[in-house]
C-alpha cells in the first residue's frame, strides 16, 4: 500500500520536474515500520543514476558512513533505554533502518557534498511534493539531519521556511549531558502535531571539540532524551 502510493507520487513528481536522475525513498519496509513512526530527512544522495534507496536499505543497509549513525539513533528512539550499539554491523544496521522512513529533500542524485543553492532551489520549487511525501510517511517525529552553515540552510530551517511558510514557533531543547541545544518546531502532519528536530548530519565527525566515540555516545544519549521528551507514552504525536 505505502509503496504504491509513494511510487505514484514519484511518477507525478518526475512528470512535473526535470531530473537527470531520481532517488526514490520514504518508508523503507512497511512490514517493519514501527510506531511511533520515525522520519529522517537528509539532503541528497551521492548517486549519478536512478536509485531506490528503500530497496538498498532493506537489502544492504546502504553505506555505513551515513547509516551507521542513523541505525544507532533509530535504536535510541525506538528501544527506550537500550545501550548504545557502538559496533553497528551490517546485519544490525539493516535491522534498524527497516524500522524507519528516510527521505532526501533533493530528489536528484548529486555528489558526496550537497550544494546549498541546488538544495534551496529543489525545496523552493518542489515543496508541494516534499510535503506530500512527508504526509505519506505519516511520521510522529521528524529528525532533520543537517545543521545550518555559512553556505547552506539546515534541513529543519528549509522545512520550516518553505514547507510550513515560516509560521511555527522555534523552540529549544537543552541537552542534559553537555552544553548543547537542539532547536525544533511543531508542524502539522495529517492533522497531528509533529516535532521537527534540527539535528546534526549522521556523518558528523567533530562538534564542540569532541570527536569519535565520545561524540557519538553523547549524540545517542541526546536522541534518547528526544524520545523521552516527545515520544514516551504518546505514540499519537504531541
Amino acid at each position: 500500500m505505502f509503496f504504491v502510493t509513494l511510487d505514484s507520487l514519484f511518477s507525478e513528481w518526475k512528470e512535473h520536474h526535470t531530473f537527470h536522475t531520481f532517488i526514490k525513498d520514504g518508508i523503507v519496509d512497511p512490514a517493519h515500520y514501527e510506531s511511533p513512526h520515525i522520519l529522517f530527512i537528509l539532503r541528497n544522495m551521492n548517486c549519478q543514476e536512478d536509485f531506490d534507496l528503500r530497496w538498498h536499505l532493506r537489502e544492504y543497509g546502504s553505506g555505513w558512513k551515513t547509516w551507521n549513525n542513523i541505525g544507532r539513533w533509530t535504536k535510541a528512539l525506538l528501544d527506550h533505554d537500550a545501550e548504545d550499539p557502538a559496533d553497528m554491523s551490517q546485519p544490525a544496521r539493516i535491522k534498524e533502518v527497516r524500522r524507519i522512513a528516510a527521505m532526501n529533500l533533493k530528489k536528484e542524485g548529486g555528489s558526496s557534498r550537497a550544494v546549498g543553492s541546488e538544495l534551496l532551489e529543489a525545496v523552493c520549487t518542489q515543496k508541494d511534493y516534499i510535503l506530500k511525501e512527508i504526509e505519506l510517511c505519516d511520521p510522529q517525529i521528524i529528525i532533520a539531519c543537517g545543521l545550518s552553515s555559512s553556505s547552506m540552510m539546515g534541513n529543519a530551517s528549509l522545512i520550516h521556511q518553505f514547507i510550513y511558510d515560516g509560521k511555527p514557533q522555534w523552540e529549544t531543547l537543552k541537552s542534559p549531558y553537555w552544553e548543547k541545544e537542539w532547536y525544533y518546531f511543531k508542524a502539522s502532519v495529517n492533522g497531528r502535531t509533529v516535532p521537527v528536530v534540527s539535528f546534526c548530519h549522521p556523518q558528523v565527525t567533530t562538534m564542540a571539540g569532541l570527536r569519535g566515540h565520545q561524540l557519538f555516545e553523547l549524540l545517542y544519549k541526546d536522541m534518547q532524551h528526544i524520545r523521552k521528551v516527545f515520544l514516551d507514552g504518546n505514540n499519537d504525536g504531541i
